[in-house]
Parts: C-alpha cells; structure tokens; sequence
C-alpha cells in the first residue's frame, strides 16, 4: 500500500505576507478618502453654522432698527436668536468671531454691515486657508479668499 502526504491546513509565511502587503495597499489607498471626506463635511457644517449666525444676526438687526450687536458681541444673539453659538466642528471649539460697521472685514462702505468668519486653519485638508469660510450680510457665504 503505497502511503498518501498528507497536505497541513493553513497557509504559508508567504501567502500570509502576500494577503498582508494588499492589506496594507488597500488602506494607504482608502485612508487619505476618508480623511478627506470627514474634513468636506466638518467644512460643511462649518458653513451652515456661519448661515445659522448670519440669520440670527439678521433677526437680531429686525429686532432693533436695523443694527446689529454693538462691539461685535456675539453673545447677543443668545438665546433669542441662537440657542448657543455654535463650534465649528474642525476645531472642536467656538472659532467664529464677527465684526460689525464702517470697519469690518471686505465692507463695501456700508454703516450697517457684518462679517462673520471662521478664524482657524483647520480647514487646510480641502485647501481653505485661513479665517474662510465667511459670512457678510450682502455676499451672504464667502467660500474662498
């Protein structure tokens, strides 16, 4: 009787290796997506924050003859107009500041005008720099510089 090999389950150090280098290629390939798309929504959640503060900037200036909060202060518009400012979702804490009047950022020389920003660079992974996006009370939201 002539005796059969008997072959051992399992794989080898090499196809072992093999599975494990198209693991690794698969996650270098998908990992910088998924950090690029959780940045693309933060940045746009981002944005609807800014719309959220120019609308209760907005109610605010109906409320009281066409001007807005005296010294830029946000914290007028809660809870009346906001329940909370809110944090932009990339830094993780209340980033946003406005400017109000004659002197505020990309005025168009008007007396009652306002500019809110987000003033972090945290939105660098889908290439916004600096304090954008923004939003002003004529352009309503500024993306880009």
């Amino acid at each position: 009787m002539l005796s059969k090999k008997r072959r051992r389950g399992g794989f080898t150090l090499i196809e072992l290796m093999i599975v494990i280098a198209i693991i690794a290629i698969l996650a270098a390939i998908l990992v910088p997506n998924f950090i690029r798309a959780r940045a693309q929504g933060q940045l746009t959640a981002c944005k609807s924050n800014l719309k959220n503060i120019g609308t209760a900037m907005e109610m605010y200036s109906t409320d009281w003859s066409g001007k807005y909060p005296s010294g830029a202060n946000m914290a007028k518009l809660t809870p009346n107009y906001l329940k909370t400012i809110p944090e932009c979702p990339a830094a993780g804490t209340i980033t946003y500041s406005a400017t109000i009047g004659a002197s505020a950022n990309n005025n168009p020389n008007f007396q009652d005008y306002y500019y809110v920003a987000c003033n972090t660079a945290n939105h660098t992974a889908v290439s916004i720099s600096g304090a954008y996006p923004a939003y002003d009370g004529i352009s309503g939201l500024i993306e880009r510089p």
